[in-house]
């Protein structure tokens, strides 16, 4: 298995977002997707522009689970799709969150092959919680997922047992 399998298993962990809105809006997300049945984990990062209020600027996603909050949500996915299905499509992100040092928000991500509108992968799937940074501020974002490297980065015991 790899990355050109496409399973239906994925999970995602926000690994850092820096974003800044007055009105118009811009962000950067880094975003690790995982398959337990692909047996991979792949970086992507998220670029978008849109409207919004606010900046925010977090570190990492905290490593423990925080109530019914972790670092990995699992995806209520519409399609089958692999890693190199993602790279190149298109996607919106929309969050909100507050904190200082610790923060929580929400974020809903969507991914959509490039050049359709009428099929996605998964939407509106929230992949917020508890991290650390610093921000105030909310934002919607159109744009873009792009593959960058596989990683070690996984739900603790390779399995889906502790997704949110």
């Amino acid at each position: 298995m790899g990355l050109g399998d496409r399973v239906d298993d994925w999970q995602a962990c926000c690994v850092m977002q820096a974003g800044a809105a007055a009105s118009v809006a811009a962000g950067l997300f880094i975003i690790d997707f995982y398959s337990s049945t692909a047996s991979v984990s792949g970086r992507f990062t998220f670029k978008g522009v849109g409207a919004g209020v606010g900046g925010n600027a977090s570190g990492t996603a905290l490593p423990a689970n925080i109530g019914p909050f972790g670092p990995w949500s699992s995806l209520d996915c519409d399609k089958s799709f692999s890693i190199w299905d993602l790279n190149g499509g298109w996607g919106r992100i929309s969050t909100l969150g507050v904190g200082v040092g610790v923060q929580f928000g929400v974020a809903y991500i969507t991914a959509a092959p490039r050049w359709s509108w009428s099929h996605a992968y998964f939407h509106s799937q929230n992949i917020g919680g508890f991290g650390t940074g610093l921000g105030a501020g909310g934002m919607a974002l159109i744009g873009s997922w792009s593959f960058k490297h596989v990683t070690n980065n996984e739900p603790s015991g390779g399995d889906d047992s502790y997704a949110a």
